[in-house]
């Protein structure tokens, strides 16, 4: 049980109001991807609500709900069918931001923000001769590690501070990089700068930029989620831009949805909506794909602010585009760190997806997050299928006509 020097009064009362609001009427609880799993009340939001009640009041220690709080994926689906509108996220980071709560990040990848020299050791083992070594020889976890990575990471980009100059009547937007993702999906960021160049906006990549902090107030860390916001707002309101552009949703969540609620000065926008809602993006021709393309929408877009379908709404625009819409409300279970902290929850929530693309012929599936990116493409690796994962904006890159792309 916490002492009262562990558990401040105020956050318990914050939890306990914040909590309150919860009628237990249950009708979150279908669309709990790890409550439809285990029919456990536990795993529900219904049930971890109950379970931060007691902690809040003293009645459980935090041995008691560290499991059934960490087991959460944080997908919002169930905000979104709470009539009471209890802002679930917000209460569960809360929760597990309470001493011995949260389930530690590894403590590589808490540090990865911080390490831009990682970043390149990282591209650099992609390319060398260790990798099949390790794939060989190295032991559970380093193949784990490896399997996470692209079949060839890309190198370090030496990422400029300006890609084009500015039209008189385009628009000047800074593009949001991330920390892994600068790794992982280089060739998203590079399209985005392709088709944002083509729009006639010019792209500027501020300095100083660092992760979103969402992994870190995730996993109860909201000072530091704190620090990475405020350092994000220094860098990129430093000169003045009509947006702040991300490609990975998850990020682009935690950049509109700071720890302290402060608004940025440029208004954070999702690649493929900020394109959907360009007046010059009829102008662009695109090549027709006849490839047949599965479409995965993450939970984080799906809770993005707005009707939602943005990324379908851009494919489309691909002339002869085949699309296989997949999943649903269904979380492929990367969630974060839960394809690391979760390793069996996260496999298990994403076979679905795996035999829905194996007994399905596409070549390409696209998403919109870069960790639901990373989990799913270790998954088709491992089993043998033979899929590209990309991001939308990439396909559009690729079927721009005429100039770059």
């Amino acid at each position: 049980m916490f002492t009262p020097r562990q558990r401040p009064a105020l956050k318990a009362a914050d939890l306990l109001q914040a909590a309150d609001q919860c009628v237990k009427c249950g009708l979150c609880l279908p669309h709990c991807p790890t409550y439809r799993l285990s029919r456990d009340e536990g795993d529900s939001p219904r049930g971890r609500i109950a379970l931060i009640q007691a902690l809040a009041r003293g009645e459980l220690e935090a041995d008691d709900v560290r499991r059934p709080l960490g087991r959460c994926l944080l997908c919002r689906n169930c905000e979104r069918a709470c009539p009471s509108g209890v802002r679930y996220a917000r209460l569960l980071d809360a929760a597990r931001g309470l001493p011995g709560v949260a389930v530690p990040a590894p403590r590589w990848l808490a540090r990865l923000p911080y390490r831009s020299g990682l970043r390149r050791l990282l591209a650099c083992y992609g390319a060398s001769r260790l990798r099949p070594l390790v794939r060989r020889l190295g032991g559970a976890r380093l193949r784990r590690l490896d399997a996470l990575l692209p079949a060839t990471p890309a190198a370090a980009a030496p990422w400029g501070v300006r890609h084009h100059p500015r039209r008189p009547d385009g628009t000047r937007v800074g593009l949001f990089l991330g920390c892994a993702t600068q790794v992982t999906e280089a060739g998203a960021l590079r399209a985005a700068i392709t088709v944002l160049k083509r729009l006639g906006a010019e792209v500027v990549i501020p300095p100083g930029q660092g992760c979103c902090g969402a992994m870190h107030q995730h996993n109860g860390d909201a000072h530091r989620a704190l620090e990475m916001a405020r350092r994000n707002r220094r860098a990129f309101g430093a000169q003045p831009l009509d947006a702040v552009i991300g490609i990975a949703s998850g990020c682009l969540l935690q950049l509109l949805e700071p720890p302290d609620g402060a608004a940025p000065d440029a208004p954070p926008r999702e690649i493929c909506r900020y394109l959907n809602a360009s007046p010059s993006l009829d102008r662009l021709s695109l090549a027709p794909l006849g490839q047949r393309v599965a479409l995965h929408a993450p939970c984080s877009e799906r809770a993005l602010p707005g009707p939602g379908g943005e990324s379908e709404r851009l494919l489309r625009r691909i002339p002869g585009i085949r699309l296989l819409r997949l999943g649903g409300e269904d979380c492929c279970g990367g969630a974060g760190t839960h394809l690391l902290n979760q390793r069996q929850l996260a496999e298990t929530l994403r076979q679905p997806l795996l035999d829905t693309l194996a007994g399905e012929a596409v070549g390409i599936l696209a998403t919109t997050n870069s960790g639901c990116a990373i989990h799913l493409r270790e998954g088709i690796r491992a089993r043998g299928l033979d899929i590209e994962v990309v991001h939308p904006v990439e396909l559009i890159a690729r079927q721009l006509r005429g100039g770059e792309g």
